[in-house]
């Protein structure tokens, strides 16, 4: 992969921080940004630019969890995360809060770019996975609007399933409008006669 990454460096200890970036830059990748805490990455100005986040923590505790978790709901980016002690429990928390590679007392110049490599991968796959069951979730709920105002058309104007659609499909293409939009136009109308 080897393209020039925006990094944020998330690491309280200057010295191993300094180390890390210098072999990042050394691969020819950027940190934009060293923060000593989680705390405020969701808010930082940085976030839009950046690439992928690292975390480095000796210990890492809920509320870098918390954080993460957060700025994956509102900013998401491949997060790398370097420990030097952990637990399953640990590892369970950086599992849920997004986090695409854990390492645990493995911080070797050497090993971050193929981690962050697999990091960037590994946040691609899940992202299309994300992307394809928000889609297929938005078409059910489309399915279920025109189904439902194909049943109250068929109930209330005593017509068939077949005519139901046809009168739907109708209005949609005279309206010039999605079958699915009419479908909700209709079930509001029929809520507001209830």
């Amino acid at each position: 992969m080897n393209t020039a990454l925006k990094i944020i460096l998330v690491d309280e200890n200057t010295g191993r921080s300094a180390m890390l970036r210098r072999a990042l830059q050394d691969k020819g990748h950027e940190v934009i940004c060293r923060m000593d805490s989680s705390s405020n990455l969701q808010n930082s100005n940085e976030m839009t630019h950046a690439d992928v986040v690292i975390v480095n923590s000796d210990i890492p505790d809920e509320e870098v969890f918390a954080n993460l978790h957060d700025v994956n709901k509102t900013k998401p980016k491949p997060i790398v995360m370097f420990a030097e002690k952990s637990s399953s429990e640990m590892a369970n928390s950086a599992i849920k809060s997004g986090v695409n590679a854990y390492i645990v007392d493995g911080l070797e110049e050497n090993r971050v770019q193929p981690i962050i490599d697999v990091a960037i991968a590994r946040f691609r796959e899940f992202q299309a996975l994300k992307d394809e069951l928000d889609a297929t979730r938005s078409m059910l709920s489309e399915r279920k609007a025109v189904e439902k105002a194909k049943g109250l058309l068929m109930e209330h104007k005593e017509i068939t399933e077949d005519e139901a659609y046809q009168s739907l499909r109708k209005m949609a293409m005279n309206k010039n409008k999605r079958i699915v939009d009419v479908s909700e136009s209709v079930i509001n109308a029929f809520e507001l006669l209830e």
